[in-house]
């Protein structure tokens, strides 16, 4: 299905958002600022209140069962925990404490260990990382142990037998097969889109990858089955569609998909999509 471009909404007084999260109801959605200014948004009125500020510039997110908040801090140590009344702690750090070089998305399994991509020095050299952390934060682990390129949004299909990633300099979507005892399997390219930068990705409840893509301003589907990518939604001239980086389904149904945008000010939001978004996990983490 192609979206009409003027059919999309934008949801105002956000700062060049790159990511996007959703609470556990679908009601609530948060997002982060260039100058890592932390959004909660009511869905329903789509306002907008920046509860939380740090310093630097924050990335990917994922929340718990008691909503708070776990950032991907690009410019500091790791990551980020945020309380739902705005006190901010460190979360996590790199393998031996270490701090990261430009921690950018994480993702929760059911069981609350949180995969973490490690994009690296963005100069197109291939050292970037997969870390995992367990349950309650301290030091990451280095789970698969190459290095990847330029790693950046992640996902868990919905059995969780495989880590997916975007391979923002790669041009490509892999994944990384999860074995029965946590660790890493082998690496698979499914889907390479030269002359597109990848950004974020999210699995609707048919299987199907949907992926933003900062350029050329577009989102697309990808069928895992069929391997048939197909435009969604593109806007060349970046008017309605500007800049996409993340892509999130929200509402009680998780039937409205919204799109980050870091190149303007607004969330984009398309309703009507036909498709329904896998419910992410919420763990009930150790204090």
């Amino acid at each position: 299905m192609r979206y009409d471009k003027k059919n999309i909404k934008h949801i105002r007084n956000v700062d060049h958002p790159e990511s996007l999260s959703v609470s556990a109801d679908g009601r609530t959605v948060y997002t982060a600022g260039t100058g890592c200014q932390v959004y909660r948004i009511d869905l329903a009125n789509e306002q907008a209140t920046q509860f939380a500020t740090t310093e630097g510039r924050c990335l990917g997110q994922a929340i718990d069962a008691d909503e708070n908040l776990y950032i991907a801090h690009c410019a500091g140590e790791g990551v980020l925990k945020i309380t739902t009344d705005g006190i901010v702690s460190e979360y996590a750090r790199g393998p031996g404490g270490r701090a990261m070089s430009c921690a950018n998305y994480p993702a929760f399994d059911k069981g609350g260990n949180m995969y973490l991509s490690e994009s690296g020095d963005w100069s197109g050299a291939i050292n970037g990382y997969l870390l995992k952390i367990a349950p309650g934060g301290g030091n990451a682990e280095l789970w698969y142990p190459h290095a990847v390129d330029t790693p950046n949004a992640i996902a868990l299909d919905a059995e969780e037998t495989f880590l997916y990633f975007v391979e923002t300099f790669g041009n490509a979507v892999a994944r990384i097969a999860i074995n029965p005892d946590g660790s890493a399997g082998d690496l698979q390219r499914v889907v390479h889109m030269p002359r597109h930068i990848p950004d974020g990705i999210a699995f609707d409840t048919d299987g199907r990858l949907w992926i933003a893509c900062h350029r050329p301003d577009a989102i697309y589907t990808f069928d895992l089955q069929s391997r048939r990518l197909e435009l969604f939604c593109e806007d060349w001239e970046g008017e309605q569609l500007r800049g996409p980086t993340d892509v999130i389904f929200a509402g009680p149904s998780r039937d409205v998909l919204l799109a980050a945008s870091l190149d303007n000010l607004v969330i984009h939001r398309f309703d009507g999509v036909a498709a329904r978004g896998l419910k992410l996990n919420y763990p009930k983490l150790p204090a």
